[in-house]
């Protein structure tokens, strides 16, 4: 067994640890359910994350206290969910349609401070700004704090129901994934407080930006379809794939960079490749079974390789056939920030694709090639 590689400097870099804006209460609850599972390197970090959650806590209970009722009272907003396995596009689709003013979104900094961001934004923004690396590690896509980002990340500072506590503690993954992403053996109580926690923070989204629509994007909303739609019976999807081989290898490049960034705990590199090939499989598949439950003009299917040539015409598709709003009023936003990304270029892994993982991928994944169109 190989393990991951963690550099000094990751070890020592105490500052971009989402769990600094949960609650002290949430924080715990993790500890206890991980046994206090935290190798010696990382105790810093832990520190740190507990030191911020206790600096935090008057602003949390101020928050609460004045907004709580409002909060409730506010009608549930229409979610429009960006869907797909990670780096098959998502995040380029996310900051593009983001760019409409007309649907809320959910900022980076609301995801690292969703108990707070009503009042707490003007004292703690800038210093998350600071803090924020001004690239994204695994694609050189631009990370700042009011760009939209995924709002699992919110789930997961919240309550301890999102999949994301298992890129915190890693030799964990395989139980957040089970749990939160397919919910196997899950009992309802806890179905219903993952729904409730997901409603909770779009109403409170809603409230601050008074709108009626709020576009999401979780890779992990993939394989939770079924579940979704009993919380949002009316909600859209935008699905976005990608060559698998590509995802396989972009999603490698994915953990690399954020494993050490995020992990309580060190892990092996065979068992993050099990993982890798083993989340693919469980979120298409339930994917595939229950995308027949959407309901009709309520789901759209795109590729990568084709909204990448042509990123215009794909948002007005989206538009026009899941009806999210007016594209003519948004063109030009849209054009401005394709004209600023016409010289982003992605990684090209050509050179990484051997015969080797091709057949390892295609014969873990061969049932999503032909699902979704790509040759071995």
């Amino acid at each position: 067994m190989t393990r991951l590689k963690f550099s000094k400097e990751d070890y020592l870099d105490i500052t971009k640890q989402p769990l600094a804006g949960t609650s002290f209460t949430n924080w715990i609850k993790l500890l206890i359910e991980n046994h206090f599972d935290i190798d010696w390197q990382f105790w810093p970090k832990a520190i740190c994350v507990t030191f911020m959650i206790l600096a935090l806590s008057p602003l949390r209970i101020y928050e609460k206290i004045k907004f709580e009722k409002e909060i409730r009272k506010t009608q549930t907003p229409l979610p429009i969910f960006i869907i797909g396995h990670f780096r098959s596009g998502t995040t380029f689709l996310h900051y593009l349609l983001g760019q409409d003013r007309n649907l809320a979104k959910v900022s980076t900094f609301e995801t690292m401070s969703p108990w707070i961001f009503i009042k707490g934004e003007k004292f703690l923004k800038n210093f998350v700004k600071r803090k924020l690396p001004e690239k994204r590690p695994m694609d050189d896509l631009e990370m700042e704090a009011d760009l939209p980002y995924e709002e699992e990340y919110a789930i997961g500072n919240l309550s301890p129901y999102s999949f994301y506590h298992g890129w915190y503690f890693a030799r964990n993954i395989y139980h957040y994934y089970r749990k939160y992403v397919l919910f196997n053996g899950v009992s309802d109580s806890l179905k219903e407080k993952w729904k409730e926690t997901y409603t909770y923070l779009l109403k409170k989204i809603a409230l601050k930006y008074k709108r009626n629509k709020v576009l999401l994007k979780s890779p992990v909303n993939t394989g939770r379809i079924r579940l979704l739609l009993e919380a949002f019976p009316d909600a859209k999807f935008i699905h976005i794939c990608r060559n698998p081989y590509e995802v396989y290898l972009s999603t490698w490049r994915l953990y690399r960079a954020i494993l050490p960034i995020f992990s309580f705990q060190h892990v092996e590199v065979e068992d993050i490749d099990r993982f890798i090939l083993d989340f693919y499989k469980g979120i298409y598949r339930n994917y595939f079974a229950d995308k027949k439950l959407i309901p009709e003009g309520n789901l759209i299917e795109i590729r990568y390789e084709e909204f990448v040539k042509k990123p215009i015409e794909t948002v007005k598709d989206i538009y026009e056939r899941l009806e999210i709003g007016d594209f003519k009023k948004v063109e030009p936003s849209f054009r401005k920030y394709v004209k600023a990304h016409e010289g982003y270029k992605p990684h090209n892994y050509k050179g990484e694709l051997n015969e080797e993982i091709k057949e390892k991928v295609y014969m873990e994944w061969g049932f999503a090639f032909e699902e979704l169109g790509y040759s071995k």
